[in-house]
Formats: C-alpha cells, structure tokens, sequence
C-alpha cells in the first residue's frame, strides 16, 4: 500500500458528523466544503489504523497510518465494523476520510485576493493624488 498522501487530513466519521450537525460543513457527492471560509477538499472513504489485535504482530506497519479504503480492498485487506483483517493480521480502525484541499481553488482565490488588493492600493494612490 502507499504511503498515506501528502497535504491531506483525515477526518473521522464521527468528527464529520458532529461538523455537519453544528454546519460547520457541507457535502456535496465526493467534496466537503469547510465554512464559513468555503475552502473545499476532495474526499475519499479511508481507515485510521489504530492497533493490531490478533498478536501477530505489524508486519504490515499499518499501525497510525491513514489508508484509503480502495487501498485496503485492493491489498488483500476485509473491513467490517471498526476492523481490518489482512492476512493473518487483524487491526482495529476508525472510519473516516481522507480530505485532500483542492489547490487549484486555493490558488485561484489567492490570486483573486492578491488582483483585488493590487486594485484597491491602485485605486487609494489615484485618490490621494
């Protein structure tokens, strides 16, 4: 499996739920959009790998890696209810997402912001002349 991605958050199923609830985001098919600063990531269904619980150790290293839930499947990795077997391993995981920030929105809205700002000093030196 792949080294978790960079620049990305993991957010649990129940941290998006206690979000939604206080509408602190929104969700719209596979975007979450933090409010009220509007800034969007892309989300995937992902496990937070927690311990491993049947003894046979960690040949894996999974232990406090985030790994997308796709990822898991195509290793070989079972999910059910809080858990992952793979192999003769089996760990305890939390359900959640990987959010990775759409940068190409960020970059934009800076650039936007650094436009309107030049507009502005442009706009205040022709006043004071």
């Amino acid at each position: 499996m792949a080294d978790p991605r960079p620049n990305c958050l993991f957010v649990s199923q129940e941290t998006l739920d206690q979000w939604l609830t206080e509408e602190r985001v929104n969700i719209d098919d596979d975007k979450m959009t933090l409010l009220p600063a509007n800034i969007r990531f892309q989300v995937e269904t992902a496990l937070r790998f927690l311990s491993e619980v049947a003894g046979g150790g960690d040949e894996s290293k999974l232990v406090g890696k985030v790994k997308v839930l796709e990822e898991v499947v195509s290793s070989g990795g079972e999910y059910a209810a809080g858990t992952v077997i793979l192999g003769d391993n089996a760990y305890e995981v939390v359900e959640g997402f990987v959010a990775k920030p759409l940068i190409d929105e960020l970059v934009a809205r800076a650039k936007k912001s650094t436009d309107i700002s030049q507009l502005i000093s442009k706009i205040e030196e022709k006043k004071s002349s």
